[in-house]
């Protein structure tokens, strides 16, 4: 594919979530876990990491079910936003203007397989540089978004849009026990990756968790003590352990409305997209790509994600079951 029918993207942006309770939500992600409070917008709150400059990269909206609203990739420059509503319609993709707040000239689609994705070129930033204001640090001061993961049922068209469309390249991949391609992580400015596709038949399109870096596995360790210590001990759900894949040292939590995040440090960087080998792990690996250490994985991390949300109904998809 040549270069002119690609979408620039710059980098993943920001994540919308839905929760049936802003109360909750702005009490375990604000106040007990530390992520910096923009704005409270009617039915939104809007926050972001201590180093993100822009207005937003979570987004908790309220909803009468929870479960993924969109994923957010910025582009390069703003022609890349004229090119996408020329080459998405022609791949069978329909595309609509989005209204966001802090954001201009969005536009939304569904991925090949029905994840809601949101391409904007500008952002508002905020006046608050937070970065050297320790004093002002709460919870695990999470600095920024790191990833997501979503759940698809066609992974190779998937990966293809990504790679052909939105110019990602893959970092490492997993093939099952069937010796079929199950789940590939892709990178875009250079990190182990900045988005995971996995593969099931079942319960798809589905969104299965975003991810927030850290400064240190002190960090990781202090959102289990915090959780634990505000008697919160079912919220953690996975970890703390290190990734094969990735490499990266980790805890996922689930919020009160069961959507699953993660705060994540450690992994690689990318120096030399041209010179990377793929990093292939197999089903007889499983057990330490996923958590290096060896210990058992929890089935609701394996087996349980969350459904996503209808471009411009607010209403949930319907799971391919």
């Amino acid at each position: 594919m040549s270069s002119n029918q690609k979408i620039n993207v710059s980098r993943l942006s920001h994540i919308a979530v839905r929760v049936t309770d802003l109360g909750k939500a702005k009490y375990l992600y604000h106040e007990l876990l530390g992520f910096v409070l923009t704005e409270e917008s009617g039915s939104e709150l809007y926050i972001r990491g201590i180093e993100e400059g822009q207005h937003h990269s979570l987004v908790l909206k309220k909803a009468d079910s929870p479960g993924l609203s969109y994923v957010g990739f910025r582009v390069s420059d703003k022609k890349d936003l004229d090119k996408a509503e020329d080459i998405l319609p022609s791949l069978g993709i329909k595309v609509f203007k989005f209204k966001e707040k802090g954001v201009n000239d969005a536009i939304i689609f569904d991925s090949p397989n029905g994840i809601p994705i949101v391409l904007y070129y500008d952002m508002e930033y905020v006046d608050e540089d937070l970065r050297l204001k320790f004093h002002l640090h709460r919870g695990v001061s999470p600095i920024r978004l790191a990833h997501t993961n979503f759940v698809v049922k066609d992974l190779e068209k998937e990966y293809k849009f990504f790679k052909e469309i939105f110019n990602f390249y893959e970092t490492e991949q997993y093939f099952n026990s069937q010796g079929k391609l199950a789940m590939i992580w892709l990178s875009m400015r250079g990190a182990s990756h900045e988005v995971a596709i996995s593969r099931s038949d079942k319960r798809v399109p589905g969104f299965h968790h975003e991810s927030f870096y850290v400064r240190d596995v002190r960090d990781v360790l202090k959102a289990a003590d915090i959780l634990a210590s505000a008697q919160l001990w079912d919220l953690i759900e996975n970890g703390p352990g290190r990734h094969g894949a990735t490499q990266g040292l980790f805890l996922y939590m689930r919020d009160f409305d069961k959507n699953r995040f993660e705060v994540y440090t450690g992994d690689y960087t990318v120096l030399d997209p041209d010179k990377w080998k793929v990093i292939t792990w197999t089903a007889d690996q499983f057990r330490y790509r996923t958590n290096y250490w060896g210990r058992p994985v929890p089935e609701s991390w394996l087996n349980e994600w969350m459904p996503v949300e209808e471009i411009n109904t607010g209403k949930l998809k319907k799971w391919d079951e």
